[in-house]
């Protein structure tokens, strides 16, 4: 009788020449339709089994940590030496401790000096209007509308802001915030507030 299209096949799944004897006898020729088919005999002690090939790509390395959405501040204007408004928010950098405008200082000559106004002016100098980039750490900018007096952490053409006023002597470091070297060293240099004012500069 002769069968149709149908395609017929004999499986062989054989261990290789080191595998043991019990996974030899699993792994024997199973033949299938032997009533229609009569399979060559296979001995299984002389298959071999091929060496895989190797990857056609490199594999991929684990997913990249999400990055923190960031919110552009454009056309800033610095109220004081950290802080700026900008379209119609008051931001505060994280990390200092705002110099006051209307804050003197000692001078090295004598008397005083209006520090906090010449911070704000170093500060609007290097601002120059130019675009803000912000976040509050983890959060989104959703949670920052909702939390518009949360500091927040800005660079400026990619340099953190909160550094650069501490370690100009702009600004004051928060006690267990990440500017303490550079706070330490404004001092040492006697940098910004700690110049002891424009005529010992």
């Amino acid at each position: 009788m002769r069968v149709g299209c149908g395609v017929f096949a004999t499986v062989v799944l054989a261990a290789g020449a080191n595998s043991p004897a019990w996974a030899q006898e699993r792994r024997a020729p199973r033949i299938i339709a032997p009533e229609l088919i009569a399979p060559p005999p296979v001995d299984p002690s002389t298959l071999n089994r091929l060496t895989p090939r190797a990857p056609l790509s490199d594999l991929a390395g684990p997913a990249p940590e999400p990055k923190i959405a960031d919110t552009l501040y454009f056309r800033p204007v610095a109220v004081a030496a950290g802080m700026v408004e900008a379209e119609g928010r008051t931001i505060t950098i994280a990390g200092i401790r705002i110099i006051a405008p209307d804050r003197v200082c000692d001078a090295a000559a004598g008397g005083a000096w209006p520090c906090g106004k010449q911070a704000r002016t170093a500060f609007r100098y290097w601002l120059r209007g130019r675009a803000l980039e912000c976040h509050a750490g983890a959060a989104t900018p959703e949670a920052e509308k909702a939390a518009p007096d949360t500091p927040l952490q800005c660079t400026l053409a990619g340099y953190d802001v909160g550094r650069w006023l501490v370690e100009n002597g702009w600004a004051l470091a928060e006690p267990d915030g990440p500017y303490q070297d550079e706070a330490e060293a404004a001092r040492q240099t006697r940098k910004g507030i700690f110049s002891g004012g424009p005529s010992a500069l």
